[in-house]
């Protein structure tokens, strides 16, 4: 008698996600870490920057992708819209780090958060944005294009 196995296999894929890690200073800084698989960003790449390789390898594919991130992630505190530069981009062989960098003003009550990032190129992706202030720490997930509000200590 032949058996049939019905597990799933150990290798599947299991979805895309990002994450993204939203730290605010006492002194009024932040910062936004995003962060990828490889193997989920670069395929992304051919949509995100068409006029590029598909390539984390290519100076013009990762510029647009600084680009398209500031579109797809909004952070707000206390109602008014926080500015973010780049301040690094790390490419290894099985992650990319993107970070960014604000500030606010004094100590914000709450901040507001939408991450819409690759939704509109993987249409089950899931990011999830942790926000840390201090030892407080509240991990917010996303699969649509929700703003999410974390009231702070």
């Amino acid at each position: 008698m032949a058996m049939i196995s019905l597990a799933p296999q150990a290798a599947a894929h299991r979805g895309h996600d990002a994450m993204s890690v939203v730290t605010l200073l006492p002194d009024g800084a932040v910062t936004v870490s995003h962060r990828f698989e490889a193997h989920d960003l670069e395929p992304a790449l051919s949509e995100i920057a068409p006029d590029a390789q598909t390539s984390l390898d290519d100076p013009d594919a990762i510029a647009e992708l600084k680009t398209y991130l500031l579109a797809h992630f909004r952070l707000r505190a206390d109602g008014s819209d926080v500015p973010l530069t780049v301040a690094s981009v790390e490419v290894g062989v099985r992650d990319v780090r993107i970070d960014y960098a604000g500030s606010v003003k004094g100590r914000p009550k709450a901040v507001a958060v939408q991450s819409t990032i690759l939704r509109d190129i993987y249409p089950r992706q899931v990011n999830q944005v942790v926000v840390k202030r201090g030892s407080y720490v509240q991990t917010l997930r996303f699969s649509g294009d929700e703003v999410k509000t974390v009231t702070l200590p």
